[in-house]
């Protein structure tokens, strides 16, 4: 291990990295994370549906996926906006 003098005076060990796991995102059992990078007028659009239907992220994009299932026919077992 370095010492003091070798580092210059710093604690070498306060630097260097753990191996502890970081903490994994909170969610609710049976739910899945499903994300996308768009330009920043998209979300710029999405937070002026929020503010005109007072619905958060999820309740907007819950209901686009209804949309878009519902255009391509696709099924839908469970329901989208839990919670509201």
């Amino acid at each position: 291990m370095a010492t003091k003098a070798a580092t210059g005076g710093h604690d070498a060990s306060a630097s260097m990295p753990t191996d502890a796991p970081k903490p994994r995102q909170v969610h609710k059992a049976g739910e899945v994370n499903i994300s996308a990078y768009f330009p920043a007028e998209v979300k710029a659009s999405l937070r002026m549906v929020q503010a005109k239907t007072g619905y958060n992220v999820k309740d907007c994009l819950a209901e686009a996926l209804q949309d878009l299932f519902r255009k391509h026919n696709v099924p839908v077992s469970v329901e989208l906006r839990e919670g509201r």
